[in-house]
């Protein structure tokens, strides 16, 4: 990865008209995201059609990348040199990406990025993800005539690999992972290459405390949805425990026993 990217800079850089699809009608996410890797194939962006639908099919199989409000990131590491392929869909009639909140996707971003750091997707896309969640951008992304009014929107969103922030992301991942590794330490073999999808996707230092936490608990993420940690039975702060309700997605640490801790594991 270019050290340039190791900074903030708007996705404009990145992201041209010819990049966007204003008007998408297939009617399932496959199809959808061989779209957006078919795009993104006609662009030169990436080599590979293929393994690009396979990557991301994969990654889609760990978790939904659906944020809700009607947002979806899909995302891989794929081997696309050293600036980011960026895809943006959007999907008047909506389509079905398996969300949280239950609703149909709109407005689809697709990611893939050179494998060569793990966790980055949460760093250096955490100004597009806060960007999104805003009610009146996606309105405007929505109502814009085309491509290039999508991409012109879009153009000044901050770009931060040093943001670092624990997003949704990092919780789907952490109980995706949790769950395959409790089911693979049961059995003693397999899962491999799930586990080492999930893996990728988190940062080092999430990942140290993870298997420090597996190794002596037999688990590292716990919820905490009254404010007690269900891990070692901690009354949280006051003031953490409305935290944590105001940001419900958000991976925390206990104080006490160490473990990870998100408001509710779904």
């Amino acid at each position: 990865m270019s050290t340039r990217y190791l900074k903030e800079v708007p996705l404009g850089e990145v992201l041209k008209p010819a990049q966007v699809l204003a008007d998408m009608a297939n009617r399932s996410k496959k199809a959808a995201i061989e779209e957006l890797v078919d795009l993104l194939w006609k662009q030169k962006l990436i080599s590979n059609k293929s393994e690009a639908v396979t990557r991301v099919l994969e990654r889609e199989e760990l978790a939904s990348t659906a944020l809700g409000h009607g947002v979806a990131i899909p995302h891989a590491r794929l081997e696309v040199g050293d600036t980011p392929a960026i895809a943006i869909g959007r999907h008047p009639a909506g389509i079905d990406f398996g969300a949280p909140d239950g609703k149909d996707v709109n407005l689809i971003v697709m990611v893939l990025w050179q494998p060569t750091q793990a966790g980055l997707f949460n760093r250096l896309f955490a100004g597009l993800v806060s960007k999104l969640a805003d009610a009146h951008f996606r309105n405007r992304l929505m109502e814009e005539s085309g491509a290039d009014g999508i991409a012109r929107a879009l153009s000044d969103v901050k770009i931060d690999m040093l943001a670092g922030r624990s997003t949704k992301c990092d919780a789907d991942m952490l109980i995706a992972l949790q769950l395959l590794e409790t089911k693979r330490r049961a059995k003693g073999n397999g899962l491999s290459q799930q586990v080492d999808l999930a893996r990728a996707e988190l940062p080092g230092s999430m990942l140290s405390r993870f298997d420090r936490l597996m190794d002596y608990y037999g688990e590292a993420l716990v919820e905490a949805p009254e404010g007690v940690c269900r891990g070692c039975n901690m009354q949280l702060s006051s003031s953490f425990a409305s935290e944590m309700l105001s940001n419900p997605d958000t991976v925390y640490i206990c104080e006490r026993c160490g473990r990870f801790l998100i408001h509710h594991i779904g």
